[in-house]
């Protein structure tokens, strides 16, 4: 498991989810955050792709995808809210609007790890 994905979602069933489908089917290491604190920090450390939620309990996440994005980290913000939410400089940024099957999951993060 030599690559990091970060998952970035406060529901704490669809983040398991997650982070089995990315143990189990891309062979890489999860990093899990449930708010925007825990995912800055896990930011700050190696990762090679993340899965972002929008919408915290605590917050957006449009800060920590600029963080990532400033760090060549690729990203996709995978959310219920409104893709017309996000801000101009984030609009370029791939959005999967929930539910998302998961090969459709599965095949985005592959073209980027």
């Amino acid at each position: 498991m030599g690559k990091h994905v970060l998952i970035v979602e406060d529901d704490e069933l669809v983040a398991d989810h997650l982070a089995a489908l990315v143990r189990d089917q891309l062979d890489c290491t999860p990093f899990v955050a449930g708010n925007t604190g825990d995912a800055m920090v896990l930011a700050s450390q190696r990762v090679d792709f993340g899965f972002l939620d929008i919408k915290l309990l605590d917050g957006l996440t449009f800060s920590l995808a600029k963080h990532l994005r400033e760090r060549g980290v690729p990203f996709v913000f995978v959310s219920a809210s409104d893709p017309g939410k996000v801000p101009a400089d984030l609009s370029d940024a791939l959005f999967l609007r929930k539910p998302v099957p998961p090969p459709r999951l599965l095949a985005v993060a592959r073209a980027h790890l």
